[in-house]
């Protein structure tokens, strides 16, 4: 890890240079349960990196401002997938996410097509609060049948399916924000494709108090 700064931790909290992309992937790895990553305002751009991972429980992710704040990858079109992509991939338990945003920028537009996940989520318990999720298709993945994960005062932008997967999931007080379909405009999205599991008691997804903005007519 090339990082810019020393790592700067005092007692569980990891205080993160604006922008610091390579310690933000060191720290995630090396995460314990209970650790809290403080982020300033900027871009924390991973490249190509995929899937970086946060595996530690009780792990609270706080960016400065959800505009200002920006974690974001861009993946090859060519290793295009829903479980391939991700910006960050969520194992551990009661996590939180607060104050930030979340990039894919798999370029969707020139390849026409490209599942391109800005978190998946396969822990349980997981809250978002004032945390914006910008990609196209298969933005949010909730991937753990059986997990009961929270949304508060979010924005979720895509086009295709773009809340997926399985689990219960609440979203409240969120913006779904449908991007236009094509690089010209136009066209017609898909917000969701839920995948609720009757043998582990999945609720499915709930929309309470959320607006739906669109750029397809």
């Amino acid at each position: 890890y090339n990082v810019a700064a020393p790592l700067n931790k005092v007692g569980h909290v990891y205080d993160i240079a604006a922008g610091d992309a390579a310690t933000l992937m060191m720290v995630c790895n090396i995460l314990q349960d209970g650790d809290t990553i403080l982020l300033h305002d900027g871009v924390y751009d991973l490249g190509e990196t995929v899937l970086t991972t946060i595996s530690a429980s009780h792990v609270v992710v706080k960016g400065e401002s959800m505009t200002g704040t920006i974690i974001k990858n861009a993946p090859d079109a060519k290793i295009e997938g829903i479980s391939t992509t991700a910006t960050i991939l969520n194992t551990g338990s009661d996590n939180i996410f607060e104050n930030l945003t979340l990039q894919n920028a798999l370029d969707y537009y020139k390849a026409n097509n490209g599942r391109a996940v800005c978190l998946q989520d396969k822990g349980t318990h997981t809250a978002c609060y004032s945390v914006r999720m910008l990609s196209y298709q298969d933005t949010y993945y909730s991937n753990k049948p059986g997990q009961e994960c929270w949304f508060d005062d979010c924005e979720i932008h895509g086009t295709v399916d773009f809340i997926c997967g399985s689990g219960s999931v609440y979203f409240y007080n969120t913006l779904l924000y449908c991007e236009k379909r094509a690089s010209s405009g136009g066209g017609s999205d898909c917000i969701t494709a839920n995948n609720s599991q009757t043998a582990t008691a999945d609720k499915g997804y709930v929309f309470d108090r959320c607006t739906i903005q669109s750029e397809c007519p």
